[in-house]
Formats: structure tokens, sequence, C-alpha cells
């Protein structure tokens, strides 16, 4: 039996882990004067990642290795984190990795021979969006912040769905859908109305026919609440790794490089099966373009797979947002599209099209079914009285207007 959880003893006292896939023990990670990580005797389809296969030789860095530097509580979360434990010091990568367990994004699991953290009996998802959001999001932030890893500035958590209301909790139209976690967000003070602003864009990828996970509003508009893509309806971790990962950067990293760097890892990664995956990429690329999504960097885009030796597909669309509707952002691409980060007109967007592999055909059609997606999604969101908080829609829709026009 475990020992009690002591978080004051493990506090930076984490020098090894044991990394775990769903085919079980894969190796262990160690912290010396270098990062090391050594599989155990195990076949291809327990690698830990696409881009370390399995093989005797260790794996060494002086940085976290990026396949587990993505899965460490990063943002606003790392903050929380910080400020949790700053009476016992700066947490190390070790014990961050440590604290997320399997509770992060993802296929991996990361364990300590002889404990165990506590676990929680969860939250009703339907309590979630309808309780007001600024209590409810402190006291979510207060119970499961310790035990997140999930990345990005906006404020976020993994929440636990309770078992016996993981379908009964969800709203009718989405009573079949089994949920296990749900990343819940708020818009936080420094860009309001975002989680609105999430809302509405993936509204928009929805309408259009992309892949999507299901999401939710809540009640009051101050949380977006979006269930898992990286788990199967049966509850089967899958593997993902973002673009930060695949094309060997570090997340500092995430805004350096290009949308035809990430087509190149997308066509290695998907194989035989590259030409629809590559479809799709400029489905999510033209949606960031028409949304006026300044943030679709490297950590927006991934890949998910079973296992190392299954196919590999694009990531559903996630953290969509209109970033020209804040003045203090530089309203310019967060990679390189055509060697610039200007928003592409029409005319480089089917270029970028052709140039990985879609006919001009394709592309228009695709740019169609957005655009009139998006009208759709006006439509909708006049009648939400959530939508009319800070006049959101109409800011919305002159940054969006300014489109991609020759």
């Amino acid at each position: 039996m475990a020992a009690p959880f002591d978080l004051e003893k493990l506090f930076n006292q984490i020098h090894q882990l044991d990394i775990h896939t769903p085919q079980g023990l894969s190796g262990v990670l160690t912290k010396e004067s270098r990062y090391v990580f050594n599989y155990k005797q195990v076949t291809a389809a327990a690698a830990i990642s696409l881009v370390m296969p399995v093989r005797q030789e260790s794996y060494t860095h002086g940085e976290l290795m990026s396949v587990f530097a993505m899965n460490r509580p990063e943002g606003y979360l790392r903050y929380i984190i910080e400020e949790r434990l700053r009476r016992m010091g700066a947490p190390s990568d070790m014990f961050l990795l440590y604290l997320a367990g399997s509770n992060q994004i993802g296929r991996l699991q990361y364990t300590l021979q002889g404990e165990s953290l506590p676990e929680s009996g969860g939250e009703n998802l339907n309590a979630l969006l309808a309780q007001p959001s600024a209590a409810l999001f402190k006291r979510l932030v207060d119970q499961y912040a310790l035990g997140s890893g999930i990345s990005g500035v906006q404020p976020k958590a993994l929440v636990p769905i309770a078992a016996e209301n993981s379908t009964d909790s969800l709203p009718a139209e989405h009573a079949a859908v089994p949920l296990k976690t749900v990343i819940v967000k708020a818009e936080g003070d420094d860009y309001p109305s975002l989680a609105c602003n999430e809302y509405f864009c993936m509204l928009v990828a929805k309408k259009a026919g992309l892949l999507v996970p299901d999401f939710w509003l809540s009640d009051d508009g101050l949380l977006f609440v979006m269930s898992r893509f990286d788990r199967t309806p049966e509850g089967m971790a899958l593997g993902f790794e973002d673009m930060a990962v695949l094309t060997g950067r570090h997340t500092s990293q995430k805004y350096e490089g290009s949308y035809e760097m990430i087509a190149q890892a997308v066509a290695l990664y998907a194989g035989a099966d590259s030409a629809a995956q590559l479809t799709r990429l400029f489905e999510r690329v033209a949606l960031s373009c028409f949304l006026r999504d300044g943030d679709a960097h490297l950590k927006n885009f991934g890949m998910l797979y079973e296992n190392p030796t299954t196919p590999r597909i694009l990531a559903p669309v996630y953290d969509v947002v209109c970033t020209d509707i804040y003045p203090e952002l530089d309203g310019k691409l967060a990679l390189k599209l055509n060697k610039s980060k200007v928003y592409p007109t029409t005319t480089v967007l089917l270029n970028y099209a052709k140039r990985l592999g879609l006919t001009n055909e394709t592309a228009n059609e695709v740019l169609q079914r957005i655009e009139f997606a998006y009208y759709e999604a006006v439509k909708t969101c006049k009648a939400d009285i959530r939508f009319k908080r800070n006049d959101l829609l109409s800011r919305l829709q002159t940054a969006i207007h300014s489109k991609i026009e020759d």
C-alpha cells in the first residue's frame, strides 16, 4: 500500500520517474546533470514519442525532452502552482511532471514508486455550466491545479466529471458523449470575452464541418468547456504530440517556424493518409486566417494516434480565437505563411493549398464552407444574450470583415 501523499516531502526531491503508456511501463526518466531516458525491454508500440523510438541507447538532453515538456504545466497553471508552493521554493520539472501524473493531454503517465496522488470524485457538468463562474473557477483551480498538466496562457484546468454523472450531467444534445475529464477555461482579466470568443470560433469550425471536440459555454459566458480529444469513446488514452515536439522545437519556440513546416511534419507522420490529413491542415490554417486568429502556433496543432505503430491523424481543431479584437496584440499570424506573418490574401492561401497537393476547386470549397459557417454562427449568436456583453459580436464582425481579400 502506498504511503500517504506528502507534498512537502516530495517537493524537488524527485530525481527519477517511471513513464507509462497504455502498453505498460515503457522506461525511466532520470534527472542527473542532464535528463536521461532509458527504455525497458518493450516493443515499438510502447514508444513514448514518434521522435523517440524504442532503442537500447539512452536519450539524453540538457533540457527536459520536448515530449515531456509538452506535459509540464505552463502559463497560468504554472503560475498558480508556483503561487501555491511559493513557501517551498520553485518547483522542479520532475516534480511538476509527477503532479500531472496521468492528468494531461496524451497517453503518457508519470509515477513514482511507493507514492500515489490523491484523487477527486469529480464534478457535474451541468453544475459547471450553470454556476456563477468567478467563484466556481477559483474553486476548480484550488482543487485541481496541482494535478493538471496543461499548457497555455489562458486560465484553464483539467477537471474530472463524476462517473455517476458522466452521461446524466451532459446537456441533452451531448447525452451520448462519454466524458471523464473536461478542459475548463476562464477568460481572465487580460482578454475580456475570451470564453465567448473561443466558443464563437469553435462554432464556426463545427458549422464548417471541421473535426472539433464537443464544447460548451457557461450560462454567464465566462467559462469555455471542452471535452478531451485524446481519449477514445471507451476512455482509452490516445497519443498526442504537438508540432513543437514533431518539428524539433522546444515549448519556448512555439512561435518559430511556418505553416509549410507543419505541412512537412504532417506529411511525414501521416504516411499513406497524408493527402487527407493535409486537406484537414489546410482547413485549420484557412480557419485561423479567416477568423483573424493570430495565436495558431506550433502547440495548437498536433497528431493523434493509438500507439506509435498505428496510423496518425491531425488532431481536431482546438484553441481558436479571434485575436484581432484585442488591439494590444500585433495583428499578425503566429507563424510564417509564404515567408510572411502578414495575414494572407485569398491568392496566397490558394497557393499554400496547391503546395499541400489540393486542387483549386477543393481549396475554394473549403474557403466557401468557412465563410458560410461564419455567417451561420453570427445568426446563432445574435440571439444569444451572452454575446451582447462588451459588444462582442460587433467587435468580432469588424475584425473578421477585414479578412482575406486581394
